[in-house]
């Protein structure tokens, strides 16, 4: 089974930084991976709407690979898509589509080192 990277960011309107998460796991496919993504993307809503938050920045990346140990970002070679995350749910986003410039994921917020 391929290796997949997925991270998780979250922030929040009026705060100054983010919490990153990172997993590394073994899927089937990029089918399994995105829809396991989703699901964390869905997971991350409804803690929102449960804890009253409104997102200022947060998305879930899905990244073909084990890259546990490496620093990265929507730029990176290895992305295949970014669930983005706001209110009203979560909408995907290809790395294509992201690299063609169709939607704009600028950090709002500075992420502390971990």
């Amino acid at each position: 089974m391929p290796a997949y990277t997925i991270v998780t960011t979250s922030a929040t309107q009026g705060g100054d930084t983010a919490e990153v998460n990172t997993l590394t796991d073994d899927f089937a496919n990029d089918s399994e991976a995105l829809g396991y993504a989703r699901r964390m993307a869905d997971e991350v809503i409804d803690m929102a709407h449960q804890l009253l938050l409104d997102f200022d920045y947060s998305n879930v990346g899905v990244y073909d690979g084990d890259l546990i140990d490496e620093e990265v970002t929507p730029d990176h070679t290895a992305l295949i898509g970014v669930w983005v995350l706001d209110e009203d749910g979560s909408a995907f986003v290809s790395a294509e589509e992201f690299r063609e410039g169709a939607i704009e994921i600028e950090p709002a917020v500075s992420v502390p080192a971990s």
